[in-house]
């Protein structure tokens, strides 16, 4: 479970379709976030994370100019200790091994329901607290 209200935690959502972008963020809504922010591509993902720093990043996989996996890195090196949850279209089993390869706490294919949403952000946050226990 998450320790806080998910009021106290902040979301940036990355997604080129509008719709989905705005679906995610419409979901974490109704599970009680308040604070998110929501990029249409990878440049201006970038400059949210470093502009508002937050709890969670969740990602569409394939996206123009720079893919979900890219920008996973891209934001793991600016925002070591961020959540990561990959929220894709893509029911192949491959996408969700390369996505767990690169350190993504979390997977969920569209469309997301909002039970869904939660239970992947509880293990995310649990996954992420076991990493860093293990490198301690």
């Amino acid at each position: 479970m998450l320790d806080r209200d998910l009021s106290q935690y902040s979301f940036l959502v990355v997604d080129d379709d509008d719709i989905s972008r705005d679906l995610v963020g419409h979901i974490l809504g109704q599970i009680g976030a308040t604070r998110i922010f929501s990029s249409q591509d990878g440049n201006n993902a970038r400059y949210l994370a470093q502009m508002h720093r937050p709890d969670f990043v969740l990602l569409d996989i394939y996206m123009p100019q720079v893919d979900g996996w890219a920008l996973a890195e891209s934001l793991r090196s600016l925002l070591p200790s961020v959540v990561m949850i990959m929220i894709t279209g893509s029911h192949l089993p491959s996408d969700f091994v390369k996505s767990m390869s690169k350190r993504v706490d979390g997977y969920c294919i569209k469309p997301v329901l909002p039970d869904v949403m939660r239970k992947a952000l509880t293990g995310g946050v649990r996954r992420q607290r076991a990493s860093q226990l293990a490198r301690l």
